[in-house]
């Protein structure tokens, strides 16, 4: 009976020891997964604020263009030489009546003031918006719109375009990175799928490991509900907030499960 039990005790240890291996494993992949998933939270909330800042900002950006009135020039010929120019979106040509009946709807105080100088000082103007692909040499389009004849004046925010423009980079630059991390993690899942292995082999692990791919499930799982928790507050403080769709997020958790999957493929083709 001694030596029966003395037979079976390393095996007991040996298992006891694996269970203890398999825990400490388990964490680990957690808080890798956790850890990466978190980080991709970060990045796809902060893309899409600011690409949603980006589109506000490009929608406020105006070129006003002042009607010189010493030029007999008519606005239909204006129009259409402005829409001509590369870049340009959008012309919108604005009487100097109207411009005093909105005045006179925002500020009727100061409607007072500009007609005791006598007739309506307002200028004819046009509002102008123009594409994305302007906006990176707007000095170009401004030059060209000079040798319009009838432009008095040319009035626009410069660093309003350079903010548009920076916004815009950031936003798809995040976006980039995203791709280029979903395609890594693809390339490492069929790396370990197909390293030294047969289909039957990949379907073995895949229910001998399943163990390893929910924890990577509930480690994004606990990364997005953490990110989540951090980014509410800012929609009290600022009505410009906006979260990935239910979609975007399922699919998150479950790339978490596969990277947690295909870790712990890797560890065992090298140990």
């Amino acid at each position: 009976m001694e030596e029966h039990h003395q037979q079976h005790k390393p095996q007991h240890a040996h298992q006891a020891e694996e269970h203890k291996k398999d825990r400490k494993g388990y964490r680990i992949i957690f808080l890798i997964v956790f850890t990466g998933v978190l980080m991709v939270e970060a990045l796809l909330f902060i893309s899409i604020q600011v690409r949603e800042i980006a589109l506000i900002l490009k929608e406020d950006f105006r070129i006003v263009v002042v009607k010189n009135d010493k030029v007999k020039q008519e606005p239909g010929d204006m129009d259409r030489a402005f829409k001509t120019l590369p870049g340009t979106a959008e012309v919108s040509f604005i009487s100097r009546a109207e411009s005093l009946g909105k005045l006179r709807e925002e500020d009727p105080d100061l409607v007072g003031a500009v007609m005791n100088m006598g007739a309506n000082p307002l200028p004819d103007t046009f509002e102008i918006s123009l594409e994305e692909s302007a906006l990176g040499n707007l000095s170009s389009w401004v030059e060209a719109a000079w040798k319009i004849n009838g432009v008095g004046d040319i009035k626009y925010k410069p660093l309003e375009a350079t903010a548009i423009l920076h916004a815009l980079f950031y936003g798809h630059y995040i976006l980039v990175t995203l791709a280029l991390v979903f395609v890594s993690l693809v390339i490492m899942t069929l790396m370990a799928v197909f390293y030294r292995n047969t289909i039957a082999g990949v379907l073995e692990s895949l229910r001998r490991d399943r163990n390893w791919f929910f924890t990577g499930i509930f480690a994004s799982a606990s990364a997005v509900a953490v990110s989540y928790a951090l980014v509410y507050p800012v929609k009290y403080l600022s009505p410009l907030w906006l979260w990935a769709g239910g979609l975007t997020q399922s699919a998150i958790i479950a790339a978490g499960g596969v990277c947690a999957w295909v870790i712990f493929q890797w560890k065992n083709t090298h140990n």
